[in-house]
């Protein structure tokens, strides 16, 4: 029973750490639906779904004995990066690669990441995600999404 009171704690502590109110962030994490809108000016945007909002969460830099920067290939190129972890709250469902998190409240809010491995780990504190910066969709619109 020790070992899960111990990673109880640890959940409450890494959650203590996370969203603006706590110094961190708040996000709303979107996904493409693979459909196309139409926008306020009339133009086919892609269709956007909320999978969660207002979630805490905090944004860091790489773990501990990690490299700062990683490689990654988008559209078949390689691309060397700056390695961020987003820390979400362990219970948190419904992810998946390539689901864009914008941080709508915090020292990072207006920024968007995109999530790239959202593998699950055991006796974890946190959800960490490693992420990379990525521009606001034009189709968002300023904050809300909806492409006005």
């Amino acid at each position: 029973m020790g070992l899960l009171n111990a990673l109880a704690r640890g959940r409450a502590m890494a959650e203590a750490r996370m969203g603006a109110e706590n110094g961190g962030s708040t996000v709303t994490i979107r996904r493409k639906t693979g459909n196309m809108t139409t926008n306020d000016r009339g133009l086919e945007v892609p269709e956007w779904a909320v999978i969660h909002e207002d979630l805490p969460a905090r944004l860091s830099g790489t773990a501990a004995n990690s490299a700062p920067y990683s490689t990654q290939n988008i559209g078949g190129v390689g691309f060397t990066v700056a390695a961020r972890v987003l820390n979400l709250p362990a219970s948190t469902t419904d992810l998946a690669d390539d689901d864009f998190a914008d941080i709508t409240a915090g020292d990072n809010a207006g920024g968007v990441v995109q999530l790239i491995e959202v593998g699950w780990q055991d006796q974890t504190t946190a959800r960490r995600i490693p992420v990379v910066a990525v521009e606001r969709p034009e189709e968002w619109g300023d904050t809300d999404g909806s492409g006005s």
